[in-house]
């Protein structure tokens, strides 16, 4: 017999959304904080006043796609609690979720022939997109067990290789 959705629990969710919301005012007031220093180091070192623009303007779209992501991702902890995660909208978070990855590694690569730094700020730089590109796939493997889920070709119980070989269907 089948017990049916398991629901997460309430304060799972609630301490999701909190750690999640501290985050997102991590990324503001790393934000701000850039902000602040691109001004003063532009002072102190002239010599990199050239790609002051282009490094703040990419610090700050990498902190939107930060925020995208951790919105969503609050968005999807709520559709977990609700049992309501194999829904069709449900599937387009878990897609914005992977466009604020890839646009998050975009921004980071994009940011490497602006690096005046040492070779240990490129070697950050590309260990930060590494990341969020293991990330993106990661989810984007996550997205085709979910749409399997949703299409009822998947068996939680059993895994996603027995559920396609028991299934007769791809």
């Amino acid at each position: 017999m089948n017990p049916g959705p398991r629901h997460s629990s309430s304060l799972a969710t609630h301490a999701s959304w909190a750690g999640l919301g501290l985050l997102a005012l991590g990324v503001v007031v790393g934000g701000a904080v850039a902000l602040e220093t691109a001004g003063t180091l532009a002072v102190e070192h002239p010599e990199f006043r050239h790609v002051q623009g282009p490094l703040l303007a990419a610090v700050l779209a990498f902190g939107v796609c930060v925020e995208a992501v951790l919105l969503v991702t609050a968005l999807i902890v709520g559709a977990i609690h609700d049992g309501s995660i194999v829904r069709q909208p449900a599937s387009r978070l878990v897609d914005v979720l992977a466009a604020a990855l890839t646009g998050a590694t975009l921004v980071a690569v994009a940011t490497l022939p602006f690096l005046p730094g040492p070779p240990a700020l490129v070697l950050a730089v590309l260990g930060v997109a590494l990341a969020a590109t293991t990330a993106t796939l990661l989810v984007l493997v996550l997205r085709s067990w979910l749409r399997r889920a949703a299409a009822g070709r998947l068996d939680p119980a059993r895994g996603p290789s027995e559920s396609r070989a028991g299934s007769g269907v791809d």
